[in-house]
């Protein structure tokens, strides 16, 4: 078993759970030599640079982050497992929840590391907040020599610590803002969804301004946006200015890229695949299933296709042609790794 292995077979498997039994069993393995595979085995971001450079060449990059709850329901005895609200269901549930990082273009996104967010009873003195995981993300990325044009995170991120480590990089982002931020502006105190200078025309989608918040100046934005739910006014916070006010919404909607890989990961890849108790092992899995889409990214940029799905039914459609080594052979010459 090796990590090509491991991650193709995630894609080719047939099985709705992609456990590492039904993957050592896709691979020809069996599932102990899986399961010691993931125990032993280093994955992280170094890993993902011969495919960072097939996908974006010298393409401008965006960083992004985002977290995602895997639910764990019945395995209570699970490592770093509480109870927590998962956003995109908005229940309850026992879990681990993770932050994903990773670069995008607004068209390919490439996930490249991960931190696991472990609750504040379990871990004790070593806890650390989601905004304090984004700022180890950020800084491992970094390491990588990759050149980052915008940082780009929701809500959750809004926290003055993190927005001022992003200025001490020199880091230029736009973070979703919180409607009831209270910031001055000429003179006057008021939240955010109160201030005029930000209230949007019929015919306005973005509005600007800039105004002081948390002891320094900072541009605002009012976006308009729409979806199955109707219109909704968000506000985004950036430390850059540009002419055209469209552009920060263009580079917040570069988070799509990320929600688009946690949904194809949950429900076709294998995100929530592992079963071990260990947390080695079931996030090692999950950097395979990073690995995975990876590919799926490569194949969609190869084939001109639209989507992440469309790349996986060409692959396993190939299957249906092919064996299992077959396939490992073809794409060890399309994909490379490290």
């Amino acid at each position: 078993m090796n990590i090509q292995k491991y991650s193709l077979a995630l894609l080719t498997s047939f099985e709705r759970n992609k456990s590492t039994t039904a993957i050592a069993h896709e691979a020809g393995e069996n599932q102990i030599a899986a399961s010691r595979f993931l125990d032993k085995i280093s994955i992280s971001g170094p890993d993902f640079m011969p495919m960072v450079k097939e996908l974006f060449g010298d393409k401008k990059i965006n960083l992004v982050i985002d977290d995602f709850v895997l639910s764990r329901r019945y395995a209570n005895n699970t490592e770093a497992v509480s109870s927590m609200k998962d956003q995109s269901t908005k229940t309850f549930t026992t879990g681990t929840s993770l932050l994903v990082c990773g670069i995008t273009d607004s068209e390919y996104f490439l996930p490249l590391d991960l931190e696991q967010w472990i609750a504040e009873f379990i871990a004790e003195k070593g806890y650390l907040s989601k905004p304090e995981l984004a700022e180890r993300l950020i800084e491992r990325v970094l390491k990588l020599g990759l050149k980052i044009d915008y940082c780009v995170l929701d809500g959750l991120y809004f926290s003055v610590k993190l927005l001022n480590f992003l200025n001490d990089k020199m880091l230029k982002f736009v973070i979703k803002a919180k409607t009831t931020t209270s910031v001055v502006l000429n003179g006057q105190k008021m939240q955010l969804k109160n201030c005029p200078d930000l209230r949007l025309n019929s015919n306005q989608n973005c509005k600007r301004i800039e105004a002081e918040w948390s002891s320094k100046m900072w541009h605002f934005v009012a976006v308009r946006r729409r979806g199955k739910h109707g219109t909704k006014i968000i506000y985004l916070i950036a430390n850059f200015l540009v002419q055209k006010t469209k552009l920060y919404k263009k580079v917040y909607d570069s988070r799509w890229t990320v929600e688009k890989f946690i949904r194809t990961g949950k429900q076709k890849i294998g995100l929530n695949g592992s079963q071990s108790q260990q947390a080695k092992i079931y996030l090692n899995h999950i950097r395979c299933v990073f690995i995975a889409y990876g590919i799926l990214q490569f194949i969609m940029k190869k084939f001109r296709l639209e989507s992440a799905e469309d790349a996986l039914r060409k692959i396993q459609a190939q299957k249906m042609k092919s064996s299992f080594v077959d396939i490992v052979d073809q794409f060890s010459l399309l994909v490379k790794l490290a």
